[in-house]
């Protein structure tokens, strides 16, 4: 169940930052949020991509406001 669990969470996060990248260049997607989400949830697999993460977080505060939100809404919804 765990490997399930692992996988669903890495394709749900690759399929959400190719939504974001796309999101970039298109106008009625919101791509800085997607992503966030995306790699929020690699970063429940991954702790280089968590490291790097929050070390963004703390550089910027606006992406640093969107990430602790983003990730209390994550971690309500996956149950981590």
């Amino acid at each position: 169940m765990q490997k399930v669990k692992k996988l669903a969470h890495i394709l749900l996060g690759v399929f959400l930052i190719l939504l974001g990248i796309a999101g970039l260049v298109l106008p009625i997607l919101n791509g800085i949020i997607l992503l966030l989400l995306g790699f929020i949830l690699l970063s429940f697999e991954s702790k280089y991509v968590e490291y790097h993460l929050n070390k963004l977080a703390h550089k910027n505060t606006l992406i640093g406001t969107w990430y602790e939100k983003l990730l209390r809404f994550m971690n309500k919804l996956f149950g981590r």
